[in-house]
């Protein structure tokens, strides 16, 4: 696993996944790949996949780099940047629907994990009515301040009836450990595990029980990768499947190769907590129909995008996605 020299220190993440690569059989097709964000505790999944050898099983040499955002992780793939990247699918239709050159080639969570997270004894969250009059902090722009559009519009919410605090992503949690407001939202299982770990029970209201049908987390590439090499998406999946399917077997054990490998936040038990939260909202690696998405489901994504103007047009289904790559 070799890092690219785009968006991240080169050296050192050299040192740290291609210290013991073996070099590439000839028959190898090495393949750039793009994360959603920074080194985080479902990521152990691709170092698993490298560690045990499943991409060079699949006739792969993964190139992985550390991501700043799904959006940005679409637009770089589409630009053929990276061949294929590993984002938020909601993002990557926004993406698809406004020209990027991108095709979804597998889905393995198929509910968004968007949610408000608060702390008992503090608030109580029974449904969009109890948000009124508590202090929400949001990061606006992306999949968060996205969510919080549907959110509203689903459940017919005026913009003023909310309370939302712009915060980034890191004030946000303090933010809510400290009290200066009373729910944040954002993924349901990396908040979750920031009250749980600072010893503190959340309580969690989340938007896909409230009409936001947004996908969460899978794989995109560009057009012309998915043309020249499909045989190398295959693989790709193959062994991301594998990586995925180990560690929902073993949690504690990929948690713990991650963590000996790259600098993660938290300590082990919060990557542990992390991790099995977003494992319990997504597809299990060992059902057959792993990372195939359905017509229906991308017409509920794609009608309720347009509905809030975030995308425009009206793109058959299949131009986003294809299922003839998936494992």
């Amino acid at each position: 696993m070799k890092p690219t020299s785009i968006l991240a220190r080169a050296a050192a993440l050299a040192l740290v996944l291609g210290a013991t690569a073996a070099p590439a059989a000839a028959q190898t097709e090495k393949v750039r790949i793009l994360l959603d964000w920074g080194w985080l505790p479902y990521h152990a999944s691709f170092f698993l996949a490298q560690e045990r050898g499943y991409f060079k099983d699949a006739g792969v040499e993964a190139e992985i780099e550390q991501g700043r955002g799904s959006n940005t992780t679409a637009i770089l793939v589409g630009q053929r940047s990276f061949d294929m990247g590993h984002l938020n699918i909601t993002n990557a239709a926004a993406a698809i629907a406004k020209g990027v050159p991108l095709k979804v080639v597998a889905v393995y969570q198929h509910r968004t994990s968007a949610s408000f997270v608060g702390i008992e004894g503090r608030v109580k969250l029974d449904g969009p009515d109890s948000l009124k009059g508590l202090r929400i902090g949001s990061t606006p722009g992306g999949s968060d301040g996205l969510s919080l559009s549907i959110f509203r519009r689903s459940n017919k919410i005026p913009d003023n009836a909310l309370n939302v605090i712009s915060l980034d992503a890191s004030s946000k949690t303090a933010g809510l450990l400290t009290n200066q407001v009373d729910v944040v939202s954002g993924d349901s299982h990396a908040y979750q595990a920031i009250v749980r770990g600072a010893g503190h029970k959340p309580v969690v209201l989340e938007l896909a029980s409230y009409g936001v049908p947004l996908l969460g987390f899978g794989f995109a590439t560009n057009e012309t990768f998915l043309k020249e090499k499909p045989q190398a998406i295959k693989g790709v999946l193959a062994a991301a499947k594998r990586g995925f399917a180990d560690a929902v077997a073993d949690p504690e054990g990929a948690c713990t190769l991650i963590r000996s490998k790259v600098q993660v936040a938290g300590n082990l038990a919060q990557c542990i907590d992390y991790m099995t939260g977003l494992q319990k909202l997504s597809q299990s690696p060992t059902d057959p129909n792993w990372g195939r998405s359905t017509d229906a489901e991308w017409e509920a994504l794609v009608s309720t995008l347009r509905d809030v103007g975030e995308i425009k047009g009206n793109k058959p289904a299949n131009t986003y996605y294809t299922n003839e790559l998936v494992p």
